[in-house]
């Protein structure tokens, strides 16, 4: 007979239930399962729930599909599934892989270390285009020996991948609004259909050829482990696969490998994901699939922010991690909205920085204006705190640590930046932030701002020589602004150097010049990271 959830999952979490002695037991959860990581081994069990998607109903049900977890994921990492295992009561308590009444199955795994997962080496910055080009390779080689059959094709006709993609705003409609803004969702589902009407006969035209195949379904950044040491085919494994339907695992290869683009865009990666995408085709001989590839990056975005919203909502899941779930649900419909939208409409959080007198804000207004930004002035925000209103002056001219200059209004005033670019992205718009910049948290409480909500970011620094620096704020009349040249000197002494993730996002302006120059090489910073065409 099963066994209650909960109660399950607290003897699961005993060390001593499990047949080789292991020390403490991690559980992870997701929306449909529960995975129990020993020392050793790594034990998934299946949540008896029925969705519009799935059906793990029964006992029996549960166990045939941990079959067909282990037969699916043996394709590309055969090594890694041992097989089904029963869980039996024992008195008081439940034993793995033990006799008895079964009360529940599991699918038994070597245990694979974090620290090889390709979402640690992408957090930690350690993928080289290199290392990309060899997954695209792998997974462009699964996609062409996977198997084919008129069946399989049928789940890549047009009406199917509509349904597939409408389906995503059905199930989640009852939480519009709080999770994600609803001006969001509704540009969202506008621009699908633009898309779906734009492409109908490029998706039939593919199901009709049988390029559609049993694909993994689930090429997320955690799904994928890197074993540079080992040969190949073991260099590389791909785990968790979608086996509890067909129609969400068979589709066209471009719909897979989609996956993999969409999280690495999702962790701020918008580098690695164009390379990736850039390989595979190479390696696929496929000259049509990119052109379907923004649509089925959005739409795997979408399915990333339905499954994080049922999994918020799941009782048994702890509230921290409900309370992330949330999270990655709101920033995922971001990523969908972007993929979709022609580049200068993108949601994204532009800084402009520098010394006082260096023109970050003249440079702010210009982006702002040509490149459709809501601007968020620090001067202006701190006089607004402060009550000062207009141009009031303020007590810059005793330095920093005085009145309205003094930390804990820096602070206060970043803070309310923050809180302001945050309102202005969840509902999906374009933020530009004019602020110093001088200290590096305040530049990475930023750019982690995006990460979070799952927009591109960009650094603008600007950059001038003293002497002009010098004669402009000699110059400076009614600006709100009360910086002056010994204000300047002050910010440049305590300047701080940039971080990894500050250097790596940084675009140096130089504003020596009136000209349009300084403007240009904003607009291409934007057009690097996708926010300009």
């Amino acid at each position: 007979m099963p066994m209650e959830l909960a109660r399950l999952i607290e003897h699961l979490s005993d060390p001593t239930v499990y047949p080789v002695p292991t020390g403490k037991v991690r559980v992870h959860q997701t929306h449909i399962s529960v995975v129990f990581v020993t020392d050793t081994f790594a034990y998934k069990i299946k949540k008896p729930v029925v969705l519009d998607f799935l059906d793990y109903s029964t006992l029996e049900k549960r166990r045939h599909w941990c079959e067909e977890e282990v037969r699916l994921n043996r394709r590309l990492a055969p090594g890694v599934y041992l097989g089904v295992v029963p869980i039996a009561e024992d008195g008081t308590t439940v034993q793995v892989e033990a006799c008895g009444a079964v009360v529940e199955w599991a699918v038994k795994m070597h245990r694979l270390p974090d620290e090889a997962s390709l979402a640690s080496a992408v957090a930690h910055d350690q993928v080289s285009r290199d290392l990309i080009a060899s997954l695209a390779r792998r997974i462009a080689e699964f996609h062409r020996h996977a198997e084919r059959s008129a069946t399989l094709a049928r789940f890549g006709r047009f009406d199917v991948v509509a349904r597939n993609v409408r389906d995503n705003f059905q199930q989640s409609a009852s939480r519009v609004g709080a999770i994600v803004s609803r001006a969001v969702v509704e540009r969202i589902q506008a621009l699908t259909e633009e898309s779906l009407g734009r492409l109908r006969s490029l998706i039939e035209d593919r199901a009709a050829q049988g390029v559609p195949c049993d694909a993994h379904g689930d090429l997320r950044l955690d799904h994928v482990y890197l074993f540079p040491h080992s040969p190949a085919p073991d260099d590389i494994a791909i785990v968790d696969c979608i086996e509890f339907n067909s129609r969400f695992r068979a589709a066209d290869p471009v719909a897979d490998m989609a996956f993999l683009m969409m999280d690495l865009i999702r962790h701020g990666r918008r580098d690695l994901a164009r390379s990736f995408r850039d390989a595979y085709f190479g390696y696929a001989d496929d000259d049509q699939g990119g052109r379907l590839v923004p649509l089925y990056v959005s739409y795997r975005a979408a399915v990333r922010a339905k499954v994080n919203y049922v999994k918020s909502l799941e009782s048994e899941v702890p509230s921290a991690e409900r309370a992330r779930a949330q999270t990655e649900a709101r920033a995922h419909w971001l990523v969908a909205l972007s993929e979709l939208e022609e580049f200068q409409r993108r949601p994204g959080l532009v800084l402009v920085g520098g010394l006082p007198g260096t023109g970050k804000s003249t440079v702010a207004r210009a982006l702002a204006n040509h490149a459709g930004f809501d601007l968020i002035r620090s001067d202006q925000v701190r006089k607004e705190l402060a009550g000062a209103g207009g141009l009031a002056r303020g007590d810059a001219a005793e330095g920093f640590a005085y009145g309205i200059y003094t930390p804990e209004w820096t602070e206060r005033t970043y803070q309310e930046c923050f809180d302001r670019a945050a309102a202005a992205l969840f509902e999906g718009k374009r933020v530009l932030v004019d602020a110093t910049f001088r200290v590096e948290s305040h530049r990475r409480r930023f750019l982690d701002l995006a990460t979070t909500w799952g927009v591109p970011a960009v650094l603008l620094i600007c950059q001038a020589d003293a002497a002009l620096v010098k004669s402009r704020l000699e110059k400076r009349r009614d600006d709100v602004s009360d910086a002056d040249w010994k204000i300047y000197l002050q910010a440049a002494q305590l300047w701080e150097p940039l971080g990894s993730r500050s250097e790596q996002l940084r675009q140096a302006i130089d504003t020596g010049r009136s000209d349009p120059r300084p403007l240009l090489q904003a607009l291409g910073a934007l057009r690097r990271h996708e926010l300009w065409e």
